[in-house]
């Protein structure tokens, strides 16, 4: 099954071997001469220029599911909690404006317009039994009364049982109503773990989240 991906795709880093390797002359010159420039460019203009501030234009991003606008992101939340034998992780949140493609309208209610709010999660069963832990069933209440499940379409499979030390990373998607612009802050709501005999190990938790 196609699903959706959260925020933007991971670009290697690159070492540059031998740039930094630069006579002290060299600098000593380079260093020089600009302080010349500067000082002519000063006397010539009277004052610098103050620098332009550019405003950031959203990161749009297509696909063959649609359009998608990004309004908020957060990739250091850095939220993790203890349930019962479960690691749970918040590691980021995106918030997004998303028009659908005609092919994929049926997957969004026939909704032209609506709202992505994307969280990437991180479970780790610490013990060796089986534990079943649903992140990807969770809820969201929102700043604008808005009450929302988790879609088990969109969201990745995070869910079901951790059969002994395992982990599972990946997407939890709620589709909002609300203009991203109007949604500030969410409350993001998982129930507690349980074992092979459906005993419960950990309450239900609740984390607020700003998105703005």
């Amino acid at each position: 099954m196609k699903r959706f991906i959260m925020g933007t795709s991971l670009t290697a880093a690159m070492l540059l071997a031998g740039c930094t390797e630069e006579s002290a002359s060299t600098k000593k010159a380079e260093t020089t001469s600009a302080t010349e420039v500067e000082k002519k460019e000063e006397k010539e203009n009277g004052a610098k220029d103050a620098p332009v501030k550019k405003e950031e234009t959203p990161k749009v991003e297509k696909s063959e599911f649609g359009t998608k606008v990004n309004h908020f992101t957060n990739k250091k939340l850095n939220i993790s909690t203890n349930l019962g034998p479960i690691i749970f992780k918040i590691n980021k949140v995106q918030t997004s404006d998303f028009k659908p493609s005609k092919e994929y309208l049926d997957m969004f209610d026939s909704k032209e317009k609506l709202t992505l709010i994307v969280f990437e999660v991180e479970a780790e069963n610490t013990s060796d039994a089986t534990i079943n832990f649903h992140p990807n069933q969770a809820k969201l209440t929102t700043n604008t009364a808005e009450q929302i499940d988790a879609s088990m379409v969109l969201s990745a499979d995070v869910g079901g049982e951790y059969i002994g030390k395992v982990k599972k990373k990946g997407t939890v998607i709620f589709i909002a109503s609300a203009a991203p612009n109007k949604i500030t802050d969410v409350k993001f709501i998982v129930d507690g773990p349980n074992d092979e005999t459906f005993e419960t190990l950990a309450e239900r938790y609740t984390v607020e989240i700003p998105t703005k």
